[in-house]
């Protein structure tokens, strides 16, 4: 029979044996937490900033003007945020001007005799620093009302890929003195406008475009209406924020095909439920070529999002 004193020992070893065990568990279970919290900071750390976020620090600027000596645009991206922001390019173009008549016909386009290596480029601006772009055109052109449409070429923002083009905008220039109103005789200034035309007419290359847009809606329920000039009847168009699309490419008719401009009407519906909570929901419209490549883009801002 045992005796109390022979108990002591036994009792006193399962007693260590037990507090070993819990102290491993509760070793094991602080590792685990430890872990898991150092596994949420470093998914914090490396998630992608919001593309939509990182346009809204950015600001676009620009400015277009008739002088005697040319047409002189003029265009910037400031950096409003507190870090720096890199924008990143697919070649050493990192802008393009477009300048069109009061036909819409395209007269004059920067990249046209320009040669760009096709490499990737990039450009770093600090809190407050500007990209500009600067080129004057000293060509004469008739007198008339012209649309400038003046771009910065980004496809990403702090390596996250950008898919529109926010970077964009069209103004107008009125040109007061032009190659007809030289004093030449009779024959000389019928042939400056004749030479004037054909060279308006050997530029020129995208005639479809859009024109007297009107848009009204909002929460996902959006009417679109203006008029196109576009070969075939239809256009094309898609909806999206910068960084999800709402709407795959669609196809939008015109009301009347076999005129130059027919106007046009569209309803475009997104699931309320899947509107963005932050950024701008826009539109797409485009044209393709011969080569089924988007052309002659527009982009409508449907709506604009704050949580």
């Amino acid at each position: 029979m045992l005796t109390l004193k022979k108990w002591i020992p036994i009792v006193a070893g399962c007693l260590v044996v037990f507090l070993v065990g819990c102290s491993n568990d509760d070793s094991n279970e602080e590792e685990k937490n430890n872990s898991e919290e150092e596994s949420s900071e470093s998914n914090e750390e490396t998630e992608p900033e919001n593309i939509v976020s990182l346009i809204e620090q950015l600001t676009f600027d620009s400015n277009v003007e008739s002088t005697e000596k040319g047409i002189n645009f003029n265009f910037h991206i400031t950096n409003e945020a507190d870090e720096p922001i890199i924008l990143g390019f697919n070649s050493s173009q990192k802008y393009e001007i477009v300048l069109e008549n009061p036909e819409g016909e395209e007269v004059y386009k920067y990249s046209s005799e320009q040669a760009f290596s096709q490499q990737l480029t990039t450009e770093e601006l600090e809190p407050g620093d500007k990209l500009e772009a600067n080129e004057t055109l000293q060509e004469e052109l008739p007198p008339g009302e012209y649309e400038a449409t003046m771009s910065f070429l980004v496809t990403s923002i702090n390596d996250q890929p950008l898919e529109t083009k926010p970077f964009e905008i069209t103004d107008s220039v009125t040109v007061e003195n032009g190659a007809s109103e030289q004093e030449t005789d009779a024959e000389g200034e019928a042939g400056g406008a004749e030479q004037v035309r054909e060279e308006i007419e050997a530029a020129a290359n995208g005639e479809e475009i859009f024109r007297e847009l009107t848009l009204t809606g909002e929460n996902g329920q959006y009417n679109i209406s203006g008029e196109a000039k576009v070969k075939g009847g239809e256009f094309f168009y898609s909806v999206d924020d910068g960084h999800n699309v709402y709407i795959e490419e669609e196809t939008a008719q015109v009301n009347d095909p076999n005129s130059e401009w027919s106007p046009f009407e569209l309803d475009v519906t997104v699931n309320e439920e899947d509107l963005p909570e932050n950024g701008a929901l826009i539109m797409t419209m485009f044209d393709r070529d011969e080569e089924g490549q988007p052309i002659n883009m527009n982009f409508v801002p449907l709506d604009n999002f704050e949580s």
